[in-house]
């Protein structure tokens, strides 16, 4: 059947199957289902700091025990990318969504009758998976979904881990209080299957209205998408890709211990748990506002990119650095207020420049590489913090050790300064002009395509490529 291109409502046909357009009201709808969905997953990993010190005295174990279910569930969000990637090009965004959104409320059923710490090691490894599915497949729907607002739909994607983070800390707390966390852990499982229903909005098959981009991909000569996940390991090779890949390595290492062990923290320092535990409310509305706030600082084209990365990372080592002086409440809130907000933006310019530091044709190859990096730090780092305070009596040196690992991640783009900088002595130099072939990517930034190069090439991949937001 020929599609409708007369009908200018958000539904058509082709093929006998549903379909919707592009920017329109339905993607929008679409949107915020994605936004929600990463709200109840994403955002439920974040909030486990309010469960560590719940868990610790429920199971009598110390902080590095207990610190391992909140790493597990982050480490595996993280290292699934590359898997779930696959599953999403081979399946399908409907699929995987709904599948992760389930698989999430049955790791947390099961969760509720542990007896013991491995059952919750499993459990939420089980949780990380699954929110990897609905994260990603979140983001890719909502690719397909927009041309002309894409990045603001995608922003208002991404502000869902960061407003999830905020109400379900609060949602938590209130919840172990007045119930137990055995009885939480069923209510949020149920809030989840409910929540799968959001991934049967997911229409993979989007066009827009106009006749001329309805045409299909044989048409105009774009290449079928693969079903398979390659890996294309010539990233490597990218000097832009490295620094971001080591920086996300540090990065990750200090917002794991962060999430996990501030609630903690605070509590060591004598304030009450739910006190501490509105530090992740704090938390979270920063991190939403940091998203939308580099956004537009990042559009601006006399600010360099990596300035402004390399900036909030060293805000937040030296805050982190100074929090283990707090004395009060308030400085814990003004911490959280400050580090929320620079975590925030850094992940909406760590997501550009991960994006544009190679071609298209390999973002998704270097999307999983840096998540795999990102999957060992975040699986280290808060037992290994769990330990420190354990052994010696304090998180004074863990937050030390986190707030360094910040700044040596804002001072590894210098490399890449230095490098350029030799670069271009070394080209006023030469004798003869360099010419930069087709398929040669900057330090870092995109891939320069000539006039001669096909328009076919950039956008055949567009289907493949999984634009995700740093969690």
């Amino acid at each position: 059947m020929a599609p409708c291109v007369a009908c200018r409502t958000c539904r058509s046909c082709y093929d006998g199957d549903p379909c919707h357009t592009k920017d329109s009201a339905w993607a929008w709808i679409v949107c915020l289902a994605a936004s929600m969905n990463l709200a109840f997953t994403v955002g439920l990993i974040y909030s486990f700091g309010v469960l560590l010190p719940v868990f610790m005295d429920y199971f009598k174990e110390n902080r590095e025990r207990t610190a391992w279910i909140g790493s597990l569930s982050i480490a595996l969000c993280l290292g699934s990318g590359p898997f779930v990637g696959s599953l999403v090009n081979r399946f399908g965004c409907r699929t995987v969504s709904i599948t992760g959104c389930l698989t999430c409320a049955l790791s947390l059923t099961v969760a509720s009758f542990a007896n013991d710490l491995i059952i919750l090691y499993l459990c939420y490894g089980v949780l990380g998976a699954g929110a990897s599915c609905v994260f990603l497949s979140g983001f890719e729907i909502v690719r397909k979904c927009f041309d002309k607002r894409r990045s603001i739909a995608l922003g208002i994607t991404s502000a869902g881990q960061g407003i999830g983070t905020m109400a379900l800390s609060q949602v938590l707390q209130s919840l172990v209080n007045a119930l137990s966390w055995r009885n939480s852990l069923r209510i949020v499982a149920g809030a989840l299957a409910l929540n799968s229903f959001f991934g049967l909005l997911y229409d993979s098959k989007m066009y827009t209205t106009s006749n001329n981009e309805m045409l299909s991909r044989e048409e105009v000569g774009e290449r079928p998408t693969s079903k398979r996940f390659t890996f294309h390991w010539s990233v490597w090779k990218v000097p832009g890709f490295l620094l971001l890949t080591i920086g996300f390595f540090f990065v990750m290492f200090g917002r794991s211990v962060v999430y996990v062990h501030l609630v903690k923290y605070s509590e060591d320092r004598g304030m009450s748990l739910d006190a501490s535990s509105r530090l992740i409310l704090f938390m979270g509305i920063n991190i939403v506002l940091g998203r939308f706030a580099c956004g537009f600082l990042c559009s601006y084209k006399r600010l360099d990119n990596w300035c402004i990365y390399q900036a909030l990372l060293l805000v937040n080592g030296v805050s982190t650095m100074l929090l283990t002086l707090a004395q009060n409440y308030e400085a814990f809130v003004a911490y959280s207020v400050v580090f929320g907000f620079c975590d925030g933006a850094w992940a909406t310019v760590n997501n550009i420049q991960a994006l544009t530091c190679v071609d298209h044709l390999r973002a998704a190859s270097a999307f999983g590489f840096i998540l795999l990096a990102g999957f060992v730090s975040s699986m280290v780092g808060p037992p290994l913090s769990g330990l420190a305070a354990d052994k010696l009596g304090s998180y004074g040196p863990a937050f030390h050790m986190t707030g360094g690992a910040f700044v040596v991640a804002s001072l590894i783009p210098f490399v890449l300064r230095c490098k350029k900088s030799s670069d271009e002595e070394d080209a006023e130099h030469a004798q003869e002009p360099e010419y930069q072939s087709d398929n040669e990517v900057g330090m870092d930034g995109p891939l320069k395509i000539t006039q001669n190069s096909n328009d076919s090439k950039t956008t055949a991949v567009h289907d493949h490529t999984l634009f995700v937001s740093t969690i």
